[in-house]
This record gives structure tokens, C-alpha cells and sequence, in this order.
């Protein structure tokens, strides 16, 4: 039993530590935000992410990794947040959760919001085809049009001059992009982040009128090959627990390894 605990924590920090790679990746991408100033920093066994350009960002402002160890600390972590009128995340793993540890939080004025499943996956190529969707990748020559589509998915539009800044984040090696079409149509996006021998799945959505027709399952299938092509040895992804996305996941051999809650605080 202790093998196997201590197995699951590994994943857990695996997975931690990619996500992390991947936040620190979106803050130089963002679409919608000038700039960014994405600061990392340690108290303890804590991992603090900080942005006071995106103050209002529950993303870029949360507090990794916080635990028991932690909780003499908590006041100093959060000053540190206040003092630049920001109000952070706990972002938490089973693991650092207690009883005393919730108390600290609750004290504070801190709720469990939210929970997200981390799941993870070694790449195959059991691929099912589904010839009616054609699936590009996305380049420099087309990669305007994919940032206008994460606009529509957003329903919210970005600056032309933030589309060219930032529209070489989008054709690199290490974050691949890819469009599903159904004729000329352009259905579905997602992304694919890459790290090592790891890589996340990321970004997926399906434009609503298009739903329920195998458009994710098509563009997540072409990633796990893609995956396995490179030589990738595993495969994460989050999604909103007991969601249609996490059954999806677990349908195509994702498994759960942990999780998390957002602590933030009640309004």
C-alpha cells in the first residue's frame, strides 16, 4: 500500500510540475491581456504564482502546493497577494488537505469552489478514423485564423495588434495546434503542450451546433498519435469533474489520478 500511495504522489507531481510549465507558457501567450507579468516564487513548500497585470485572474494567481507545513505561513503568503490588491487561489491537491489545513483556509475567508480532475494516459495508437472530419494543423499560413476561432469560442474579440504579437506563441514545436473542419467549416479546435517526453492536452472545444458528432474524440485520437509518433511517454490533461469531458477521457483510456480543489475567497 505504501508503494502504491507513494506511486500516486509521483504522479501528482509530474503533473503539477508540467501544469505549471504550461501556465507559465499561457501568461506569454495570452490573447486578451497587453501584458503579462507572471512572477513565480517559493515560502516553504508553497509554489506562488503571481500576475499583477491579470489581478483578476484566478489562474495566474494561485498558490500551489500549500499544506500543513504551511499553515504558520499562510498570513505571510497571503500579504504578499493583498499588498498588490490581489486575491488568490488555493489551488489544492488531496494530499495537502486536512482538517486543520481547511480550517486555516476557512479562517481566512477561503471556500472550496471548484474541483478538477487530472487524468493521464501512455500513448498509443489505437486511432478510430472518422472520415467525414478532416483535421489541419495549425502554421504560420493559417494561424490567424485559428486565434479568431479562439475568439469565437470566447465570445469576446482581440486586438489585431495582440493576434500579431502573439501569434507566434501559437506555431512553436513545443505547442501544437490543430483546426477540425467538416467540409469547409471549421467545428473544433485544441492544443497539444509539450514538455520533455510529456505532454498535456489542452484548449479542446467544439462549437456548439457541432456537438455530439465525434468532433473532440477525432482531434483528441490525432494527438495521442501525434503523441506517440514523437515518442512521448505520457499524456495529462484536467477537466471538470463528473463532467461530460471527463467521461469522454476515461472512455479513451485517460485514467484519474487525482483531484484538486479551488479554495477562493467568499464574496
Amino acid at each position: 500500500m505504501e508503494f502504491s500511495n507513494q506511486n500516486v504522489l509521483l504522479g501528482v507531481e509530474r503533473i503539477n510540475e508540467i501544469e505549471l510549465a504550461l501556465t507559465t507558457f499561457n501568461s506569454k501567450k495570452a490573447l486578451y491581456l497587453d501584458e503579462t507579468n507572471l512572477i513565480i516564487k517559493k515560502i516553504g513548500a508553497s509554489t506562488l504564482l503571481i500576475d499583477s497585470n491579470a489581478s483578476n485572474s484566478m489562474y495566474f494567481n494561485r498558490i500551489k502546493g500549500f499544506g500543513i507545513d504551511d499553515i504558520d505561513k499562510i498570513d505571510e503568503i497571503l500579504d504578499l497577494y493583498y499588498s498588490a490588491q490581489i486575491t488568490p487561489c488555493f489551488d489544492m491537491t488531496p494530499n495537502n488537505i486536512n482538517m486543520e489545513v481547511a480550517q486555516a483556509l476557512m479562517n481566512r475567508g477561503f471556500v472550496c469552489c471548484e474541483q478538477m480532475a487530472f487524468l493521464e494516459l501512455e500513448p498509443d495508437f489505437n486511432m478510430c478514423e472518422n472520415g467525414e472530419i478532416e483535421i489541419v494543423r495549425v502554421t504560420e499560413e493559417n494561424v490567424t485564423e485559428f486565434i479568431n476561432l479562439i475568439a469565437l469560442s470566447n465570445e469576446k474579440e482581440i486586438k489585431k495588434e495582440l493576434v500579431q504579437k502573439k501569434a507566434k506563441y501559437f506555431v512553436r514545436p513545443n505547442f501544437q495546434n490543430y483546426i477540425s473542419y467538416l467540409g469547409e467549416k471549421a467545428i473544433g479546435i485544441g492544443s497539444l503542450f509539450i514538455k520533455g517526453e510529456e505532454g498535456y492536452i489542452a484548449n479542446d472545444f467544439t462549437f456548439p451546433l457541432y456537438r455530439g458528432k465525434g468532433v473532440q474524440k477525432a482531434l483528441l485520437n490525432l494527438r495521442i498519435k501525434v503523441s506517440k509518433e514523437m515518442g512521448l511517454k505520457k499524456l495529462y490533461t484536467d477537466v471538470e469533474f463528473g463532467s461530460i469531458s471527463h467521461n469522454n477521457m476515461q472512455k479513451l483510456g485517460f485514467k484519474t489520478i487525482f483531484i484538486n480543489s479551488f479554495w477562493m475567497k467568499a464574496k
